[in-house]
């Protein structure tokens, strides 16, 4: 099959998809945020224009270098230039969306949701709103069972300053139970007066270094973004990692795999940690269920032909 797979792919999650697809498929992999861009010291006032007419050439080379496509794949069309889009979905015989993020953060119109033959949403409340198809975010890289001990009762990895306030609150419910191995990183600047146990970095980190912190803790810990509704990946980087979660989501019960010795929901602004589940194993996700969400069972939900 003949994929064109279209993605601002700033986490990496969609060059794992893309690696994955290559294996038995022919992909053209274009993922926007990496497009060059020669004009920064342009005029301020030519510098978007410029940007956007190099990035809409480049995109449009690569597409003629391939011809035309058995399917396009656009994951948070929202997040991709109308024109690169129009020239993408024009030489494709079928068009799918999956949206990974929900409409509070990116949003977009009936009207350009018609444009697509499926449009597949992480967010189960954006999904039957729209009358969209719901799926999850995918499992994808395999654990591998190192054996080293656990360096970090409790991790989290996130960006942004919206969300330090309930980090806050679990650092304190942290402190009162006497847990102070914990890593509670915010790709953000410093925010004067936050909890000590906050370290903020500039950098945003790669899949590969969160993976490794990933498999060096005991539980992950997943904030919620104010009006989301769907599952982050850090679900399924735990899942993959045999790891517990304790979530802010409260969503993730309605969820298969779902086990209250794995994942603990917790009130935002009251957050309370039962001891027993700081301290009990994790308990293996049956194996039906687990290949459910790897890029494997992924893929073959999103490519099933109609």
């Amino acid at each position: 099959m003949k994929i064109l797979l279209v993605c601002k792919d700033i986490g990496g999650y969609a060059r794992k998809l893309a690696d994955y697809l290559m294996i038995d498929n022919d992909v053209c992999f274009i993922d926007t945020s990496s497009m060059q861009n020669s004009f920064d010291r342009a005029p301020k006032i030519l510098r978007r224009p410029l940007k956007r007419w190099a990035q809409l050439r480049q995109f449009n080379k690569a597409i003629a270098a391939c011809g035309r496509f058995d399917v396009a794949l656009i994951i948070n069309p929202a997040q991709i230039d109308a024109k690169q889009l129009a020239t993408g979905l024009k030489v494709s015989d079928r068009k799918i969306a999956y949206l990974y993020d929900s409409f509070s953060r990116w949003p977009i119109t009936r009207e350009e949701l018609a444009g697509y033959d499926e449009v597949f949403s992480f967010d189960p409340e954006n999904a039957e709103s729209y009358g969209l198809k719901k799926l999850y975010n995918f499992i994808y890289d395999d654990y591998i069972a190192d054996g080293e001990p656990h360096e970090y009762s409790a991790l989290v990895v996130m960006a942004g300053k919206d969300r330090v306030p309930a980090l806050e609150g679990l650092a304190q419910e942290f402190d009162r139970l006497g847990v102070t191995d914990y890593r509670l990183l915010v790709q953000s600047k410093p925010i004067p007066g936050a909890h000590p146990g906050i370290t903020f970095f500039e950098q945003r980190m790669s899949l590969e270094s969160v993976g490794e912190l990933v498999k060096r803790s005991r539980i992950i810990l997943d904030i919620a973004k104010p009006g989301q509704a769907g599952l982050s990946f850090r679900f399924f980087e735990a899942m993959a990692a045999r790891k517990k979660v304790i979530t802010t989501n409260n969503s993730v019960v309605d969820y298969d795999f779902y086990n209250p010795s794995n994942i603990l929901v917790i009130d935002e602004a009251n957050p309370l940690i039962p001891e027993r589940f700081m301290t009990e194993p994790y308990v293996d996700v049956p194996e039906h269920i687990y290949q459910k969400y790897t890029l494997r069972g992924w893929v073959k939900t999103v490519f099933a032909q109609q």
